[in-house]
């Protein structure tokens, strides 16, 4: 299974959200995980919607939730983000793909969940094949070398040559190992 990751600067780029949806070919069963979006529940929940409804033009069968819909997930009295693996596996049986939305209820209220936490604790109870991140320009070579950032070597590595993708670097180095890829690796399994 693959976990992919974008960032709110990938869902404003159009380019690379159509390609992404459109080039996705992949027979792996994957979970979708966005930052929020426009720093509002209202614009993140959006966006999640979205992102599911083209995944669907393009044939990809799937469904879109929250993390508070369904128990996806909650907080523990400590504050720890507990996930409900049980219930997305149900949920993911039948279909291809989950697109989850960073929006958990709190105190009775909906508030937006750090996207890179929420990726951890999905990352930590689910076994994925691979962590899949793009970079913030979709046209970048870094994207068609399907790197990986494994630690700092690889890193610094990547750095001296795609500076520009700095904040991709950064966030593959926290959240490592991960892949850096363009939307057109999705093509095929891979």
């Amino acid at each position: 299974m693959k976990l992919i990751y974008l960032s709110e600067a990938n869902l404003r780029d159009r380019l690379l959200v159509r390609d992404l949806v459109f080039k996705y070919k992949s027979q792996e069963k994957a979970i979708v995980l966005h930052e929020p979006f426009g720093g509002t529940v209202r614009d993140t929940r959006f966006v999640t919607k979205r992102l599911s409804s083209l995944f669907s033009e393009a044939m990809v069968y799937n469904n879109y939730f929250t993390v508070d819909q369904r128990g996806i997930c909650k907080r523990d009295e400590s504050g720890k983000l507990i996930f409900n693996k049980e219930r997305v596996e149900q949920v993911l049986a039948p279909i291809q793909m989950i697109v989850l939305g960073p929006v958990i209820k709190e105190n009775g209220e909906d508030k937006l969940l750090d996207g890179e936490e929420l990726l951890n604790v999905v990352r930590d109870s689910m076994d994925f094949s691979e962590l899949l991140l793009f970079p913030i320009n979709p046209l970048s070579p870094i994207g068609n070398k399907k790197v990986m950032v494994e630690g700092e070597k690889e890193y610094n590595d990547l750095f001296s040559l795609f500076e520009e993708e700095k904040e991709t670097l950064d966030r593959a180095l926290r959240l490592r190992p991960a892949r850096i890829v363009a939307p057109n690796y999705l093509q095929r399994d891979s």
